[in-house]
């Protein structure tokens, strides 16, 4: 998450507002705040993976991209093989 902060009023359903509070009294969670921010951090990669698996799916319909990327591939097989697993 970043560290820059901004605060900002959303509506949310009170029986999800009452299950972060349960949750933070019993030290499951550290605050609701924690909680809302932690979901928000998810939902977010959720959708950029989602846009990036269809700016994928779109671009394995461009024959031109799909004959670059297999020639970067096969310049890199000899390589590849000559680099250790870990770093």
């Amino acid at each position: 998450m970043t560290s820059e902060t901004m605060r900002y009023t959303a509506t949310l359903p009170l029986s999800y507002v009452n299950e972060l509070k349960e949750l933070a009294k019993m030290k499951k969670i550290p605050s609701v705040n924690f909680a809302i921010n932690e979901a928000l951090d998810e939902y977010l990669k959720n959708k950029k993976i989602a846009q990036y698996e269809a700016l994928m799916k779109e671009a394995s319909q461009d024959r031109e991209f799909v004959s670059r990327t297999m020639r970067c591939a096969e310049d890199f097989s000899a390589i590849d093989s000559e680099v250790s697993r870990t770093w």
